[in-house]
């Protein structure tokens, strides 16, 4: 986000300094991060510290928006395809598409924040690539060493990139952090890379999605859900609840259920969501969805 500020900046165009992002959207706990998430449970101690943002529903909304304030939004910032912590909250391709092509139409930059999706979660290695587009800035993390170790990287375009590079020491990034390019990071991110290309991940990726969809059409019809979806190794059951959202008291519940039986979940509330690590055996996530199977009994 602050990439995108300083690249309008270096350009002469300081008014444009404000941020669009998804209804529901959940970015961090940074106080940036969280002025651009919705407002949450996550977020409500820390009203009085967090920035002006602004929020759209969807691609409608979002074009009257720009129509109107274009000249002072430097960018947009979306979860592509899923919206995670909101309870894995899905929407389309084209929708996606559509947020891309009004950010490049209106001039504002667009950024994509992939620490979720990114690296195969979604099928594919990038969310963005359903939608075949572009972004013009990309948050990658988590997947990015396999989990296994803390590291990040912001990726942009020549473009951002050429804003900032200048004889003029004024138009650097400054904002750098103590443990930028961590060795240890850097090598546990090579090596997970390196099991994209050594390793079979996409066919182990394929067996996650096909038993997700077979096993999630069991919960369809079940009084107590109210929807299943999924995307990729992504998938969710919402359960039926009077008290529904990340505060339900649904979670508290089924927790120690889970546990209890051998299977790490954490329920966002109401929503029961399996992400399962590649290399999970077909035995193992059957198990994990008869145990959630009985769990709503």
């Amino acid at each position: 986000m602050k990439m995108a500020v300083q690249y309008w900046h270096n350009l002469g165009r300081p008014e444009k300094h404000r941020i669009v992002g998804l209804e529901h959207a959940y970015h961090g706990d940074t106080i940036g991060a969280m002025s651009i998430s919705s407002d949450s449970p996550f977020t409500a101690a820390f009203n009085s510290l967090r920035i002006p943002a602004m929020h759209i529903r969807d691609a409608d909304d979002l074009q009257r928006l720009l129509e109107s304030n274009h000249h002072e939004i430097a960018a947009m910032i979306v979860e592509p395809l899923v919206q995670g912590a909101a309870g894995m909250l899905v929407y389309s391709a084209d929708v996606l598409r559509r947020y891309r092509q009004l950010c490049a139409e209106y001039d504002v930059l667009f950024i994509d924040d992939e620490v979720f999706t990114g690296f195969g979660r979604t099928g594919r290695m990038f969310a963005y690539e359903h939608a075949g587009i572009l972004p013009d800035i990309v948050c990658l993390s988590k997947g990015l060493t396999g989990g296994f170790l803390p590291m990040a990287a912001t990726v942009c375009g020549e473009h951002v990139y050429q804003a900032f590079y200048s004889e003029d020491r004024s138009r650097a990034f400054f904002h750098g952090h103590s443990y930028a390019g961590n060795p240890l990071g850097c090598a546990a991110g090579i090596a997970s890379l390196k099991v994209f290309e050594t390793e079979p991940v996409f066919d182990r990726i394929a067996t996650i999605e096909r038993i997700h969809r077979e096993r999630l059409e069991a919960f369809e019809n079940h009084p107590s859900v109210a929807d299943v979806r999924m995307l990729g190794t992504i998938a969710a059951i919402e359960l039926r609840a009077s008290d529904a959202g990340y505060l339900s008291k649904l979670r508290s519940s089924l927790y120690p259920l889970f546990i209890k039986n051998g299977v790490l979940l954490r329920p966002l509330g109401n929503v029961i969501y399996t992400v399962p690590p590649y290399v999970i055996s077909p035995e193992d996530l059957h198990y994990v969805y008869d145990v959630i199977f009985q769990s709503i009994g």
